[in-house]
Formats: structure tokens, C-alpha cells, sequence
């Protein structure tokens, strides 16, 4: 055999062999998403969007953070005792758990609109809205441009509440083109999404102290629902494509916020984005809990929220 057609032949099974385990990842979970109860769809311009909603009452939106297996479920042990007393939403951000994974420019903005869309589309009055991590900070965001749209909103962890904060650079955007690559970003995102890699990325990020094998599964199965495509917010949230301070807009805030935190704070690069709790601002720190007290502490999170909202 020529070198040449040996040559070919490894460059063909060294792109081939990615692809295929690639594939049978993704088809093998696919068969395994189980059907949600009291799901609806939002047709939005950018995608649709899958959302949760139970009980009667005043409306509560709850926006999760983003991370690798992000979604809906991150509220699972507290959505029931919201929804006592409120009409409680919960939805998958675009490029998470059961919505569409467009390859689109994910960033800060892209989640303001759709909190905004949302919000006026589908709950169509003032609600009261808690959201964690990078979400929350589009959550301000969004709550300064239309406050008309919420009564009261909570920051969960806000991250961008540091001085310090590392803006995306060229460096980063081309890290970012990589992470979205058909062979190379796939593998890598399969990897961190992983069983074994996702608890261990949620605890080294600060996000939450340990997962049961039930959230784990749900995690797992979060990140691979309709495809690869969520691999692309992943990519910009490691290429701090949402990092941004977002101290002026608190300082601008007419309508009402709390921020709520876990007493163990991130040392990560892509969490580590907060700074101490000043004497002035509206804030409460939950024992015993992450960045995510409702994951790691959900009885003294949710007694703390039905407090405050």
C-alpha cells in the first residue's frame, strides 16, 4: 500500500472515529428523554422555547443559570411549594435542556430579549422573577429596560458584580470557534457533559456542593436533548462572551431586588465574578449552600423567597 493511501486512510479514521462515538452519544440519549408533564411551547424568533407550568395564582418566573446541563429542572425542589401559591413558569433558556440549540451569537443581550419576550408574550403581566448566575444579571438588565414588566425581581449568585471583570478578547473569540467546531467541539463538549465530568464541573465552579445520581441523570440528559446545539452558549459562556458589571444597573434599578447567595464562594475563573455583599445592598446569604442555595439548601432557599416575595 502507498504511503500515500495509508496516509489518507489514518486522516480518514482519525475524523471518522470522533464522529461516530460523537453520533452514538447523542442518538443513544436522545432515546432516553423522557415526556414532562405540563409543558408548553413558545414559538420565539430565535427558537422554541419548552416551558413548565404549575399552580394558580400571582405569576413567578423562574430563569435558570449557564452552565453545561443547564435548565428547567434546576428549580425541581422548589417549583411544588411555589406553585401553593403562585402561577409558577419555568422555563429552558434558548440553547438549553428541551429547547431549540440554534447556532446563533449567544450573549447577555440575546437573553435579555427573551426574558423581555417572554415576560410580555406569554405571562402578560407584572411578575415577580428569580433568576441565578449569568441569567440574573440579563434579568437586571432586562428589569432596568422594562420595568414596567415585573414587580419585584431576585438574584440568585448575579455574576458580574465584580470589579475585575475579564471582558472577552481576540484570544476568546478564537477559543470560541474551536468550542463550536463539528469534530473537536463536539468531542470536547461530550466530554465536559459527561457523568463523570458534570458533577465535577458543578463543584469546582462553585455552582453546587454534590448532585444525587437522579439530578445527574437529568443534567446529563439536559445537555444532549435535541442534539449538539448546546455546545454553543457553552462555548461563549467559557469564552466570557457573558461576562459583563453589571454594579450600574443595580445602582439604576427602580423596581425592587434581593440578591440571595450560598456562604461558599466560587474561586473559578467563569463564577468568580462577585464581590462582597455591601452594608447597603438588599441581599441574604443561605447556609450550608453554592452559588445555587436552592440546589443545595432548597428548604431554607424557599423559605427565605416566600419571606421576601
Amino acid at each position: 500500500m502507498k504511503k500515500r493511501t495509508k496516509l489518507l486512510l489514518a486522516v480518514g479514521a482519525a475524523i471518522a472515529t470522533p464522529l461516530i462515538i460523537n453520533h452514538t452519544i447523542t442518538k443513544k440519549a436522545q432515546a432516553r428523554l423522557p415526556k414532562r408533564e405540563s409543558e408548553s411551547l413558545f414559538n420565539w424568533e430565535y427558537g422554541d422555547i419548552r416551558y413548565i407550568t404549575v399552580g394558580e395564582g400571582p405569576p413567578l418566573l423562574l430563569l435558570h443559570g449557564i452552565y453545561p446541563g443547564a435548565g428547567a429542572l434546576e428549580f425541581k425542589q422548589v417549583i411544588e411549594k411555589f406553585a401553593e401559591n403562585y402561577k409558577v413558569y419555568v422555563p429552558d433558556l434558548l440553547g438549553f435542556g428541551y429547547s431549540d440549540k440554534p447556532n446563533v451569537s449567544y450573549c447577555a443581550y440575546l437573553y435579555v430579549r427573551l426574558i423581555k419576550d417572554f415576560a410580555e408574550e406569554i405571562i402578560g403581566e407584572p411578575v415577580v422573577a428569580a433568576a441565578s448566575l449569568h441569567t440574573a444579571a440579563a434579568l437586571a438588565t432586562c428589569a432596568k429596560l422594562n420595568p414596567e414588566d415585573f414587580t419585584k425581581i431576585i438574584l440568585i449568585s448575579p455574576t458580574g458584580t465584580d470589579e475585575d471583570v475579564e471582558l472577552a478578547t481576540d484570544v476568546e473569540s478564537y477559543a470560541k470557534r474551536a468550542l463550536e467546531t463539528p469534530i473537536f467541539g463536539t468531542s470536547f463538549y461530550h466530554a465536559l457533559t459527561s457523568k463523570k465530568a458534570l458533577p465535577e464541573f458543578l463543584k469546582y465552579e462553585g455552582i453546587a456542593n454534590s448532585v444525587d445520581e437522579d439530578t445527574l441523570d437529568e443534567l446529563y440528559l439536559s445537555a444532549h436533548a435535541g442534539g449538539v446545539g448546546g455546545k454553543y452558549p457553552i462555548a461563549a459562556l467559557l469564552s466570557k462572551f457573558f461576562n459583563g458589571d453589571i454594579n450600574a444597573t443595580l445602582e439604576a434599578l427602580t423596581v425592587p431586588y434581593h440578591i440571595i447567595t450560598g456562604d461558599t464562594p466560587p474561586q473559578s475563573e467563569h463564577f468568580a465574578l462577585w464581590s462582597e455583599i455591601g452594608e447597603n445592598t438588599p441581599a441574604s446569604i443561605v447556609e450550608n449552600a453554592r452559588l445555587l442555595p436552592h440546589l443545595d439548601n432548597p428548604e431554607a432557599f424557599y423559605s427565605l423567597c416566600k419571606e421576601l416575595i
